[in-house]
């Protein structure tokens, strides 16, 4: 197994978890609506991070690379969004939740666990 191969690998366990955590969520039926997506978020955003850790300095294989873009432009756009002065610090929270949200569903796609 190649060493591109082997991080893939790696890189998709930790989603198919961070998938099971997110859906493993909705079971507790005494949490409120804000309160699963605040549980969801946190569980996305700590395997993106784990994610971000994992792959190579230069990525060389399609998959990776994707990968690689895919956060690089999350972190673009979350960068862009604490750096705008007229959003309220409610309407900035729910954009910030929407992209990691969209940057975890675009990662778990490209690496075949949705």
């Amino acid at each position: 197994m190649s060493r591109e191969e082997q991080v893939l690998e790696e890189l998709r366990a930790l989603l198919r978890e961070a998938v099971t955590e997110r859906r493993g969520l909705v079971t507790f039926t005494r949490l409120g609506g804000a309160e699963l997506d605040r549980l969801a978020r946190q569980a996305e955003r700590h395997a993106l991070e784990q994610v971000a850790s994992r792959i190579p300095r230069d990525p060389n294989g399609p998959i990776l690379a994707a990968v690689a873009a895919a956060l690089q432009v999350m972190h673009q756009e979350l960068d862009h969004l604490e750096a705008a002065t007229n959003i309220r610090p409610d309407s900035r929270a729910l954009a910030r939740d929407d992209v990691i949200w969209r940057t975890f569903e675009r990662v778990a796609q490209l690496l075949g666990v949705l």
